[in-house]
């Protein structure tokens, strides 16, 4: 640090209902953790959900596994010779979330080497509306 040189200042955050939500500054997106499930929104008016909401996200995600995990698999056995593992990871994007009431939910390798590969999946109305693959 310079002798000018200010120390950056702590991403903001607020707390509720026992939920702390964390504002990146730097690339300006929301991130929380709930029932261990990660969060975000690229939105900057950050849409709160109540927890019946994320609640039924969660059900409609555990619902949905055994169909994300085999179009994962398809995927990764067209795309490269990596398998699932059980390193898989994902997250559940929320920007724009009353638009048309459908979020994404973004699958990569966790601590198993996909590369830079992932896939997103579009739920809406508790089903898989769309897939796409990139790296």
């Amino acid at each position: 640090m310079g002798l000018f040189s200010r120390k950056p200042k702590p991403d903001p955050k607020i707390k509720f209902e026992g939920v702390e939500f964390t504002f990146h500054r730097t690339y300006e997106w929301w991130e929380f953790t709930y029932r261990g499930t990660e969060f975000s929104s690229h939105d900057l008016l950050f849409e709160l959900q109540t927890k019946a909401e994320l609640d039924s996200i969660l059900s409609t995600l555990e619902t949905l596994m055994p169909e994300f995990k085999m179009r994962v698999e398809k995927g990764l056995k067209e795309w490269s010779e990596t398998s699932l593992g059980d390193g898989v990871s994902y997250s559940v994007d929320l920007t724009n979330p009353s638009k048309d009431g459908s979020y994404s939910v973004s699958w990569s390798g966790g601590e198993e080497s996909w590369g830079d590969m992932a896939v997103d999946f579009t739920i809406k109305d508790h089903k898989i509306i769309d897939e796409s693959w990139g790296d």
